[in-house]
């Protein structure tokens, strides 16, 4: 009888217990990464007598294949998710290659334009190309300065992202000595794994993830390149300093480990991965290819404007500190060889050649020589009626000034072209026309960055029109100086009104030239257009945006199942919780009555034994 009130006793015990684990189920049912936890009956035996039943050691209702595959799976939409969003930006920014707004349109609206000037005296399109010119250049500006703004706010959210990945790191670290620790001593765990696992699910959001188990229920964490950051006694963090400002072409903060190796090429998956990613290739692309762009729009613009001149442009022609293949600025005893003619001559507001002189380039000149053989040439007509003075200034730049009240014009006398390059001996790879390689009269301006054939690193951000053309539209160059020897001098000769050749030419060739571009960022080298490279740009951006998206969508559907079955299997269902709650409290009941008979049966047979 005795054995029969204890079996009872521990089956009430046990229907409590069940009944006080399904509650706790219910009440955390809305906990993010709160697991069904469950245990068993297990037998009570005493000298292999079965004396009742007792609730088993609690446990989670997990999948741990299907986790590791949802964990793995939040890598990767981490990273396609964070490049999708950066995308979008990129995408809003650069507009659709149809778009009046969009760089391609500005591009080819600046080229049109300026190739429709009729003639020099064309005030009005003259006025417009440059109008057209300016909003090109704000436009790249603008591109350039929102693609190196986003690579700033990237390196801000890098570190964050590492900030919070170490936090993490910390948190798993206390969870698993508490796991442990209670453990060891035979106490309920459960909801505490559960929470280290939430925090682990974070943090591969963040990175790809190594989990290794071992006794105890106590894990290591390690990244995807095996580098160990989290154990029961140690955290390894991870180290990356932000920068206060970030330049185009800036080399920024590695990722490295608390012994300072750097691992920043070791980061796959993850929001991380997908940060790096922006920031060191797929920004920086994009920023080479604009400056690109930019590089060839004005070499070839300024090489043709350079060798054009203005009907009534300018008395006073200012060239630049810096030359192609110079190192630092212009010296008097920088090292120069030319071919060619030089012609610089003096018109008046009609064009008419006043007066000039031809000037022979050779090998082996340096400024200040090529300036005193231009001063001791004489004039070809005597200096009657103008005259000019060609100086160089203290900080390095050329000057060439005309009689008061009358225009400097550069040409050429005959074939070839006066050509300059900055060599002991004439190299044609390396030259530039005379006015070009000074400077005297460029279109485009990039800062002190000036002509050259390879890539150059943040110009898109810095290329405004000439200021001398915003004040004075007259000094845009849309003809020619005569290149006839000798040269007329009959009223309007000089430079004539109805020579619109330059002005022609920038336009056809920025349209359909070609033109060498270097292989940057993601594109190829290739001889095109300027507007054809604009195109292929914009294309190729399109075609990431587009593979962008269409990743991250794959990934949300595949996280978004694999999270959904896992929580079919782990979560709480309150109605099937509920349901059990009802069928112990009637089993408590019954098991209750039936001790209750067992009681009395027990008293009754007291009772009968004891008369």
């Amino acid at each position: 009888m005795a054995l029969s009130v204890s079996t009872l006793l521990s089956k009430i015990k046990f229907d409590r217990d069940q009944t006080r684990l399904t509650s706790a189920n219910i009440a955390r049912a809305d906990v993010d990464g709160y697991t069904r936890k469950e245990a068993y009956a297990e037998k009570l035996v005493s000298k292999d007598t079965l004396t009742g039943i007792k609730q088993s050691q609690i446990s989670r209702v997990i999948d741990r294949v299907l986790q590791k595959e949802v964990r793995n799976k939040n890598s990767d939409f981490g990273k396609t998710t964070i490049l999708n969003d950066y995308y979008k930006s990129i995408e809003q920014m650069l507009g659709n290659k149809g778009d009046d707004s969009s760089y391609v349109h500005v591009l080819n609206d600046f080229a049109t334009t300026i190739s429709q000037i009729a003639s020099i005296t064309d005030g009005n399109k003259k006025r417009e190309a440059i109008q057209k010119a300016q909003k090109l250049c704000t436009h790249l500006n603008d591109m350039a300065d929102k693609i190196n703004n986003l690579r700033f706010q990237v390196d801000q959210e890098i570190n964050t992202a590492i900030n919070n990945f170490n936090s993490m790191m910390s948190n798993v670290q206390d969870l698993n000595r508490q796991i442990v620790s209670l453990g060891i001593g035979g106490l309920d765990t459960t909801n505490l794994e559960d929470e280290r696992d939430l925090a682990i699910h974070k943090m591969a959001e963040l990175s790809g993830l190594k989990i290794y188990e071992s006794d105890n229920n106590n894990i290591s964490l390690a990244l995807e390149s095996g580098d160990i950051i989290t154990t029961l006694s140690d955290i390894y963090q991870l180290s990356y300093t932000a920068s206060t400002y970030v330049a185009p072409g800036d080399v920024l903060s590695a990722i490295t480990t608390f012994t300072g190796v750097d691992i920043t090429s070791t980061f796959k998956e993850g929001k991380i991965a997908g940060l790096l990613e922006l920031r060191d290739t797929i920004l920086t692309d994009i920023q080479a290819e604009f400056d690109e762009l930019t590089r060839v729009l004005r070499d070839t613009a300024n090489a043709l404007h350079n060798e054009g001149s203005a009907l009534g442009g300018e008395t006073s022609l200012t060239g630049s500190i810096y030359a192609p293949n110079v190192v630092g600025p212009l010296a008097g005893t920088t090292v120069i060889s030319g071919q060619g003619t030089l012609r610089i001559g003096v018109t008046d507001i009609d064009g008419t050649l006043l007066d000039y002189k031809d000037i022979a380039l050779t090998d082996g000149m340096t400024v200040t020589s090529l300036l005193a053989t231009i001063s001791g040439t004489a004039y070809a007509n005597g200096n009657v009626t103008g005259d000019f003075t060609v100086t160089q200034l203290a900080t390095g730049e050329l000057q060439i000034t005309s009689t008061a009240g009358k225009y400097v014009a550069i040409g050429s006398a005959g074939s070839p072209k006066a050509t300059i390059s900055a060599t002991p001996t004439y190299d044609n790879t390396q030259a530039y026309g005379f006015s070009h390689f000074f400077g005297m009269n460029n279109l485009f301006l990039t800062g002190n960055s000036v002509a050259n054939p390879n890539p150059q690193i943040g110009i898109s951000n810095a290329i405004s029109v000439n200021p001398v053309l915003i004040s004075n539209t007259n000094a845009l160059s849309v003809g020619r100086l005569t290149s006839a020897t000798p040269a007329p001098t009959n009223a309007g000769l000089g430079v004539t009104a109805g020579d619109a050749t330059i002005a022609l030419e920038i336009g056809d060739t920025l349209i359909q030239g070609s033109l060498t571009f270097n292989a940057v960022g993601a594109l190829n080298p290739a001889i095109v257009s300027t507007t054809e490279y604009a195109t292929r740009m914009m294309a190729l951006i399109q075609s990431d945006i587009k593979s962008a998206k269409g990743a991250q969508a794959l990934d949300e559907r595949v996280f978004n199942e694999l999270t959904t079955i896992a929580q079919n299997k782990s979560a709480v269902d309150p109605s099937e919780e509920i349901m059990k709650i009802f069928e112990l409290s009637t089993s408590q009941n019954l098991t209750s009555k039936a001790l209750s008979i067992v009681q009395s049966m027990d008293t009754d047979l007291i009772n009968t034994l004891g008369r």
